[in-house]
């Protein structure tokens, strides 16, 4: 089936998991679903005006990336590819059910 037919939900697992580019610390689900879309929302803000802020649900934001890194990240998202620029604006918005905390992997000691 054709990309163009997918759920926007679909393409958020896709983008998620598929390809061999599965960012880190990106939770699956529903839940994690919703929260992309307000960050989808926000970058779509970003991208359309210039200036030093955006707003959001009745929120005003300072800017964490320029006009051309959103329309840059909202263009891979259509490609179900990830831009590192959705986890600083999602860490921004405070979506933390689409963003879980890094993990960092320490080498095990068998004693």
């Amino acid at each position: 089936m054709k990309m163009k037919y997918w759920s926007d939900y679909e393409k958020y697992i896709v983008m998620v998991q598929g390809g061999g580019n599965t960012p880190d610390g990106v939770s699956l689900g529903y839940e994690a679903f919703l929260d992309f879309k307000r960050v989808k929302e926000a970058l779509i803000s970003i991208s359309k005006r210039p200036g030093g802020s955006y707003s959001l649900d009745d929120n005003i934001y300072k800017r964490t990336i320029t006009q051309s890194r959103a329309t840059q990240a909202l263009e891979k998202i259509e490609r179900c590819q990830w831009d590192e620029n959705i986890r600083i604006v999602a860490n921004q918005i405070n979506a933390g059910r689409m963003l879980s905390p890094r993990k960092t992997f320490t080498s095990v000691i068998k004693k």
